[in-house]
């Protein structure tokens, strides 16, 4: 379009699906807080919230495009601090104003360098150059800033202790978080794919910590209670998959990802109080549903080698795993097959129209690297059944009561976090909501 905004790749898929979602978080935000007194206040901090979302994806320059990442964070921060009074959401809220600090300075860096490197402040001018030319100590330092600072975007773990606790603010918060913010870690990726993909530092450094991130987030998952809680920790986990799969150089499947996870986890959030009850999970023998799995996993990777001349570990691995679901929920041997079906029918499909819109790129040999991934993934499908299927046994005893504390991990960082900036008390927010209030 023009040498500040483009609309190449990506983009218009995200940007109509940022449209859509502003439009439903907002009816959704104006109804809700009909009977609040800053209704109009609220919505004004959404709405801008939201234009700084879609300057970001339409931005060519990497001035603006810093300025719209660092305008996000600044308009959640105050959308997180609008009720004062709820110490969680504070405490959350000053985690994130200082992690979201971190994440620009690794930004920060990388575009300083891309600009030393090319002279160009144009997104599209800095790509084609690093494709063109050897990879360099310089696109190394960028790549590994750029990957930093999607992974602290994405809260990948240990630093996602924020995410779980702004389930406090309100819904509409929550809801344009998790389906339209915390996922521009993976967008930021998919649209600077030349300059990170022929590091192989940045690339191990993505895919290690998204991995370790999405299997740990999906295991906690499943021990909390609270619906909200339960959302927030698959958000967490469903990043950590999506910026795996981009590591990977599956950037179709992330693009399907990313799309589904943000209109599914919109739909989730604004209905959340029509939950009434979650189904426990029945006792099963895990050697039973192992087996299934790997039989699953086996015959998929060898169709993918037929048919494509690669067994394509990671996608073989999650097609697996949702088969192996199916067969062992359903009991009826034809809707088996025919829910089966459809959900290999419905991959291949969609996996088929987002080839259209993302481009291939060539990336690194990663013979070594999925398959590592791949036995990551096996190893969390078997801890996940064990804990799930055989609650009785002393070894899932043991482990759900670490992972319910959520491997400790965020009271770490809480403390860290307090010691090196302290927050304010709570009464200090609250009188100064008041004073807004007044003015």
């Amino acid at each position: 379009m023009t040498e500040w905004l483009t609309l190449s790749g990506v983009r218009p898929v995200l940007l109509a699906l940022v449209a859509l979602l502003a439009l439903v978080v907002t009816r959704y935000a104006v109804t809700n807080f009909r009977l609040d007194p800053r209704r109009r206040s609220f919505v004004s901090k959404l709405v801008g919230c939201l234009v700084a979302v879609l300057v970001l994806i339409v931005s060519n320059h990497i001035v603006v495009f810093f300025v719209a990442w660092m305008s996000i964070s600044l308009q959640l921060h105050r959308l997180l601090m609008f009720y004062p009074e709820r110490d969680r959401a504070v405490l959350a809220a000053h985690k994130k104003f200082i992690l979201a600090r971190c994440s620009e300075a690794f930004l920060g860096t990388s575009f300083v360098l891309m600009y030393l490197n090319t002279g160009s402040f144009q997104l599209d001018t800095i790509l084609k150059q690093f494709a063109s030319a050897p990879t360099s100590t310089t696109q190394h330092i960028a790549a590994v800033c750029l990957v930093m600072a999607a992974l602290i975007k994405c809260a990948q773990l240990p630093l996602h202790g924020w995410l779980i606790q702004v389930v406090e603010a309100p819904t509409p918060v929550s809801a344009l978080l998790h389906a339209g913010i915390i996922n521009l870690g993976g967008f930021l990726l998919l649209v600077t794919v030349p300059l990170w993909s022929n590091s192989v530092l940045a690339v191990w450094l993505l895919c290690l910590v998204s991995a370790a991130s999405c299997c740990f987030a999906a295991l906690i998952m499943a021990t909390r209670i609270s619906i909200k809680v339960r959302l927030a920790w698959s958000t967490c986990a469903q990043m950590g998959l999506m910026l795996l799969e981009i590591g990977l150089g599956y950037y179709d499947l992330a693009l399907l990802h990313l799309v589904a996870h943000s209109v599914y986890k919109a739909h989730a959030f604004l209905s959340v109080s029509e939950v009434a009850v979650i189904k426990q999970p029945q006792a099963r023998s895990i050697l039973r549903v192992s087996l299934v799995f790997l039989i699953f996993q086996a015959l998929v990777a060898a169709t993918c080698w037929w048919l494509l001349g690669d067994p394509k570990w990671l996608p073989s691995a999650l097609l697996a795993m949702a088969l192996a679901t199916i067969w062992m929920n359903l009991h009826q041997w034809l809707l088996r097959f025919a829910v089966s079906v459809l959900a290999i029918a419905a991959y291949l499909l969609l996996g088929a129209l987002v080839q259209q819109v993302v481009e291939p790129q060539p990336l690194f040999n990663s013979l070594l690297l999925e398959p590592i991934i791949t036995v990551l993934f096996n190893i969390f499908a078997f801890t996940y059944w064990l804990v799930h299927h055989t609650p009785s046994r002393r070894l899932s005893q043991r482990w759900f009561i670490t992972l319910n504390a959520g491997l400790y991990l965020d009271e770490w960082l809480t403390r860290l976090v307090l010691w090196l900036w302290p927050s304010h008390p709570i009464r200090y927010y609250q009188r100064r909501s008041r004073q807004e209030g007044r003015l």
